[in-house]
């Protein structure tokens, strides 16, 4: 047995500058990009991400020794990838664990608004297309497999992950309205569960369809037991406790969020409480603090109400407790604290017209009660809120629309990226530096980032040095005329110089599953940690490669990566494969730079 490593070298010096950003979008080939989605993903396997811009354009991440950083982007001439149609989503893995990244496109479908129209070009409704390896995709080129046991709904967000842990990657679409403006019911959010590897099986049966366990009769206020529209969706994995698969929905309307776990069955083991999977998927976010804040009396401000009297469009009745919390778009989960278990962040849309009730963008820490059960807690302390503490200032929003966590300074501590945009005061793209106390410092005005309307994020290390680059989409909806003067919403990307500055060194592992061994080849779900000496004393990491998830089709170049800090290597690294059966990988004295560690060829396999 043996581990595959390319290495790439990485300095591992002491940090001893500031970390910066360098803006290299038109040096890359990129420039003048519009839109708001982008996303990494490697599609030809050469081991460097490549980028697909609004949804279809494929620019392939190409070595070029004359240009500026190394490095040049080249479009693909084909891509094969439908024509974009408003609402539509694309995220890119490997379905078919042949080695290649394939497409998942879905549809939008607004069935029930009185002006809907079919698509007339490209997949009717939700598809799948054959990655080729090249920056192509259907076989031939443009071909599409329609998933027919996709319901026609207005699907708002997609993740992926092995939801049965079979090996094969399975699909999660978040659903919104029914029909916006007329009720709030919101269309049942759809597993399908990936069979492709089942020779005697074709078409429609080829994917198996599960709707989430909920009853769609009259809405409910005090359960509120309906679908409820969805902007985001994630597949976690041991999130609460080991060998748990957990879906989580990001909820609109300032509804209650979800996060799905099998039947629980609480169990002591010891001096342990954890909880034990059965069949059937319960709602379990109100048991571990997930739903929504503490604030739920739902009561608007009195300076709306008393605007109420002299305009109606403000005459509005406080809202019930169902009604009470968050505008979740998007989430990100790491260890902040590096206590060796899962914390979130959720990304939240507020305004000041919406009242306290109204939840804000906030972290979430996993905490464990005298009997060791799980709990996540909102800490003050950690407050990213920009909400101007002047009563007199009202009107004002947070559009929080995209986070992500990261370790980019590389001093092994997880920062934030928080993307806002669609408002007009100053909703950008801001990078908060986790401090050695662990509180957050925005640090974005010092970096060299100046990007208004953030769209989608996505990040990887796309010049091979170790630090983790930043590409991201923009929007102007709602600026003001004067704000867009003679300005395009474009894709931009920001090159990382932690390495270059000596900041710290760094371990990036691309994982490679096996299919035969259970897990799936991209390995979505890996749990890994890494024990270092940084700073003179033994630091664990812990991360999740989750890849795609959140609000819409958020997607990540697949990779785990680590900031060692002035630490040359990791003492130890720990490798859970998302299988049935436990299947740990144990390296030991791994170097920093970059490493593909294969299932099944690994040394130190448990």
């Amino acid at each position: 047995m043996r581990t595959t490593l390319a290495l790439l070298a990485v300095s591992a010096s002491a940090a001893s500058a500031q970390l910066s950003f360098v803006e290299a979008t038109e040096a890359l080939g990129l420039g003048d990009q519009p839109g708001p989605h982008c996303c990494f993903v490697d599609l030809n396997n050469d081991g460097r991400p490549d980028a697909v811009i609004g949804r279809n354009r494929v620019f392939l991440n190409t070595p070029d020794a004359e240009a500026t950083h190394k490095l040049k982007f080249v479009e693909v001439g084909a891509s094969g990838l439908p024509a974009f149609r408003t609402g539509d989503i694309a995220v890119f893995a490997d379905l078919d664990n042949d080695g290649n990244k394939d497409c998942v496109w879905t549809r939008y479908l607004d069935v029930n608004n009185d002006k809907y129209e079919a698509p007339t070009e490209g997949p009717p409704k939700t598809a799948w297309l054959r990655g080729n390896g090249d920056g192509s995709f259907g076989r031939p080129v443009g071909s599409w497999e329609v998933i027919d046991a996709v319901t026609e709904a207005t699907t708002a967000a997609a993740a992926l992950g092995d939801l049965d842990r079979d090996g094969w990657l399975d699909l999660y679409l978040g659903n919104w309205y029914v029909k916006y403006g007329d009720d709030l019911e919101g269309f049942p959010n759809q597993m399908l569960f990936n069979r492709l590897g089942v020779a005697e099986l074709g078409g429609s049966d080829r994917w198996d369809s599960e709707h989430s366990p909920i009853v769609t009769a009259s809405l409910d206020p005090e359960t509120d037991r309906g679908g409820r529209p969805t902007y985001g969706v994630m597949v976690l994995q041991d999130l609460i406790s080991e060998g748990d698969t957990h879906r989580l929905d990001l909820e609109y309307g300032r509804r209650w969020n979800r996060l799905w776990q099998r039947a629980l069955v609480y169990v002591s083991d010891g001096d342990i409480a954890r909880y034990s999977g059965g069949d059937a998927w319960n709602d379990v976010a109100p048991d571990f603090g997930l739903d929504g804040d503490a604030v739920r009396h739902g009561r608007y401000p009195e300076w709306l109400k008393e605007r109420a009297k002299t305009d109606a469009r403000f005459d509005r009745e406080d809202e019930e407790p169902f009604r009470a919390n968050g505008n979740t778009f998007d989430a990100a989960v790491g260890d902040i604290d590096n206590d060796g278990d899962f914390d979130l962040f959720f990304a939240e849309i507020t305004h000041g017209w919406a009242g306290e009730s109204s939840d804000r963008s906030r972290f979430l820490v996993q905490e464990r009660d005298e009997r060791g059960a799980p709990r996540f807690v909102y800490k003050p302390e950690l407050s990213v809120d920009r909400a101007p503490t002047d009563p007199t200032v009202t009107s004002w929003n947070q559009g929080d629309i995209y986070a992500e966590l990261a370790d980019f300074d590389l001093d092994g501590r997880l920062d934030l990226l928080l993307c806002s945009s669609d408002y007009p005061d100053n909703q950008r793209l801001r990078i908060y530096r986790q401090q050695a106390d662990g509180t957050f410092r925005d640090i974005t005005d010092w970096v060299g980032i100046d990007h208004v309307g953030a769209g989608q994020p996505s990040l990887a290390d796309i010049d091979g040095d170790g630090d983790l680059d930043i590409m991201v989409g923009q929007s102007f909806n709602r600026l003001r005329a004067d704000q867009t003067a003679g300005r395009e919403a474009r894709v931009r990307v920001y090159l990382n110089q932690a390495a270059d500055k000596s900041l710290g060194g760094a371990i990036v592992l691309r994982l490679v599953g096996d299919e035969g061994l259970g897990v799936s080849r991209d390995a979505l779900g890996a749990i890994v940690r890494t024990t270092a000496v940084i700073g003179g004393r033994p630091v664990t990491q812990c991360r999740q490669l989750v890849g795609i998830g959140g609000h819409q089709g958020k997607q990540m170049d697949f990779v785990v990566h680590f900031g060692l800090g002035d630490a040359v290597e990791a003492e130890r690294v720990e490798i859970e494969w998302p299988c049935r059966e436990r299947r740990v990988t144990v390296l030991e004295h791994v170097a920093a730079g970059t490493h593909t560690v294969r299932l099944g060829e690994s040394e130190g396999s448990e």
